[in-house]
């Protein structure tokens, strides 16, 4: 490729910002690649510049080669972001389920707290029951006889 190839296929992910600066003294110059990505901005490593000095012979032998490595790398960088990205959003979708599946678990355990508990006499032995029912009068009469006592009222429970 060339170099404006090499520059386009970098400028297709990313605004460039380019500077040029030259060192009369030492004959060499500056280059700085400076790419604003258009999608991931926040991304530090997709935003760090190219910059390069040299001779004008040595960019001439070998600039092309620096931005196709840079441009690769580059590209490299933002698949592992959007791979990144990816992994991040499963991980997210899997914590919202759980927390939810969490939440309906222990709303369903405090409605089944809430409710009374099922009379058991179906499953206590008919002698079983019949002492319940017995001890549930005696407590009646016993209610009774207390009220009668304290109010001078006399209640017939059964008649």
């Amino acid at each position: 490729m060339t170099m404006f190839e090499e520059l386009f296929a970098l400028a297709c992910s990313a605004t460039l910002t380019m500077t040029v600066s030259a060192d009369e003294k030492s004959g060499r110059l500056t280059v700085n690649v400076i790419p604003k990505p258009r999608q991931d901005a926040g991304e530090a490593a997709l935003t760090q510049p190219l910059s390069l000095t040299a001779t004008p012979q040595e960019f001439d032998a070998g600039f092309i080669e620096a931005l196709r490595g840079y441009r690769e790398v580059r590209q490299s960088l933002a698949q592992q972001v959007e791979a990144t990205k990816e992994v991040i959003e499963a991980a997210k979708a899997a914590s919202v389920k759980k927390a939810s599946d969490a939440t309906v678990k222990v709303g369903a355990s405090k409605t089944i707290a809430a409710k009374p508990a099922p009379a058991t006499t179906a499953s206590v032995s008919g002698d079983a029951a019949d002492e319940e029912e017995d001890a549930a009068a005696q407590t009646a009469t016993a209610e009774a006889a207390t009220a009668s006592a304290a109010g001078g009222e006399s209640f017939d429970l059964f008649g």
